[in-house]
This record gives C-alpha cells, sequence and structure tokens, in this order.
C-alpha cells in the first residue's frame, strides 16, 4: 500500500514538475517575441527621428534663407518651399488649437480659426472695474511666417514694437501682453472719462493718446484755496495704476505737508476718480 502512495505522489510531482518546464518554456518564448518586437520597434522609431530631423534641419535652412532674402536653389524652390508651408501651417494650427484650450483659462481674448486654418482672427475684450468697454479684433496671417493682416486697434498702441518682440518666436506671449495692454489702456482711458464726470471740480490738463501721462488740476481746500497740480505717471503699460505721482502748489509746505503725502500715496494705490472722490471726502479738495 505504501509502496503504491510512492508512486502516485512521484507520478504528480513528476506530472507538476513537467507543468512548470513547460510555463517556463512558454514565458521564456513570450519575452524572445517581446524583445524581437521592441527591437523592431526601436529601430522603427530611430528611422522615423532621423527622418524628422533631416527634416527639420531642411526647413530651419529654407526658412533662413527666407528671412534673409537669399537666392533659392531649383530643390528648395520646387519641394523645401512647399514643405516649409506646411511644417509652419502644421505648427501654427497646432499651437493654435493650444491656444484655444487655454484661453478659458488665462481670458481676455478670443480665437476663431479662418479660411481653413491659413488666418487667426482674435478679438480682445477690455473691462474695468465690472464694466464691458471696447473690443478689438485682429487677423493673423499663419500661411507663412506669421503677419498681423488687419486690425483695428488704435494708432497711438505699439503693436508694432511688440510684435517684432514676440510676434514670431512667442504667439501666446504676443497675445497675452496685447491682451493685458489693451485691457490696462481702456481701464486708464475709463478713469479719464469717470474723472470727468464724477468729480467736477478737478480739470484734467494733459492726458495722452496712450494715457500714459495724466496732469490734473485740484483746488486745496484750506482759508485761501490754493491750485495744486497733480502729475500720474504710468510706467507699466499693463497697469492701470501709475507708478510715479508727483505734486506741485505754489505753496511748498503744502505739497510737503503730512496730509498731501496721503494723498499723494492714495493715489498711487487707487485708480485716479476713487483716489480724488475720497480726497474730497476728506476734505483736502473743493
Amino acid at each position: 500500500m505504501d509502496g503504491q502512495v510512492e508512486t502516485m505522489e512521484q507520478g504528480v510531482l513528476g506530472h507538476l514538475m513537467a507543468l512548470e518546464r513547460g510555463g517556463m518554456g512558454q514565458q521564456d518564448q513570450h519575452e524572445s517575441q517581446r524583445l524581437e518586437m521592441l527591437k523592431v520597434r526601436a529601430v522603427t522609431l530611430r528611422a522615423q527621428r532621423d527622418q524628422l530631423k533631416h527634416q527639420a534641419d531642411a526647413v530651419k535652412i529654407l526658412k533662413d534663407k527666407i528671412s534673409k532674402d537669399l537666392p533659392l536653389d531649383d530643390a528648395d524652390a520646387a519641394g523645401g518651399f512647399i514643405e516649409l508651408q506646411k511644417s509652419l501651417l502644421t505648427a501654427w494650427r497646432m499651437q493654435l488649437k493650444d491656444l484655444q484650450r487655454a484661453h478659458h483659462l488665462i481670458g481676455g481674448y478670443d480665437l476663431v480659426e479662418c479660411k481653413e486654418g491659413k488666418s487667426l482672427c482674435v478679438s480682445f475684450h477690455t473691462a474695468f472695474e465690472g464694466v464691458y468697454l471696447e473690443t478689438y479684433n485682429m487677423e493673423l496671417d499663419l500661411t507663412r511666417t506669421v503677419q498681423i493682416s488687419r486690425h483695428n486697434i488704435p494708432p497711438s498702441f505699439p503693436l508694432e514694437s511688440i510684435a517684432k518682440q514676440l510676434l514670431q518666436k512667442d504667439l501666446k506671449g504676443f497675445l497675452q501682453t496685447l491682451s493685458q495692454k489693451l485691457n490696462a489702456l481702456a481701464g486708464r482711458r475709463q478713469q479719464v472719462y469717470l474723472l470727468k464726470e464724477l468729480v467736477g471740480s478737478v480739470e484734467v490738463m494733459e492726458s495722452s493718446q496712450l494715457c500714459n501721462i495724466l496732469v490734473l488740476m485740484c483746488t486745496a481746500q484750506g482759508e485761501t484755496p490754493k491750485a495744486v497740480l497733480c502729475t500720474l505717471e504710468y510706467g507699466d503699460l499693463t497697469q492701470c495704476l501709475p507708478t510715479r505721482v508727483s505734486i506741485e502748489c505754489e505753496d511748498k509746505t503744502l505739497s510737503e505737508s503730512p496730509q498731501w503725502k496721503k494723498n499723494q500715496l492714495l493715489l498711487l494705490e487707487s485708480p485716479a476718480h476713487t483716489a480724488l472722490l475720497t480726497m474730497r471726502r476728506m476734505g483736502s479738495i473743493a
């Protein structure tokens, strides 16, 4: 009886060992097949990488020739230029898709693809203190290098210099900078309008087209009313608040007084119309 049990155990163990050897053999076969597939995949990816690198180098050379107005070879004119157009258009369309997704987060402008992806229409929305103001529009041509086709941005706005700095190398940065500066311009203009509407006793002596310099004439209250000249300079065109405020009066003691030092700080930290209304409530100006 014991012999039969021992024979059965040996048979079972032998069977299990055979199964284990078979499983290991199949696993080794699978690993070998997987390794071969990875090798083939690696070879394919290296070939694609080399091809893309060659195309990128050719496009870069051609783009440099075009930007420097150098003559094109026959091969460049025949196939390279078409390849450059396709590459640039693809790149701009990919960046456009990214911007369309991102603008919902950063706000300030809307993008619409036009002419089958060959141009981009941008609308810049401006607002100040919750009030919607002007909307500026621009069309960008994407067929070769990015170019501004048309727009309704004010002539005094430094559009050309911003485009020269950012348009070709950073489209997103270009649009964000435009959005910030256009919104700030609208905000400064709105402050001038509100000054005239709400603070009638203050005279706007000077205001530049970009509203980056604002000169105001106030009347200081006291036993003898005195004229005070407030000059607000907006050194940062992305902001609605001034970077420098100077107070001038024939009576030097008044412009250097603690009260007018507070007024100067108030003009630096608050929109102009808000600061002047506060100064009038405090009895500083008429």
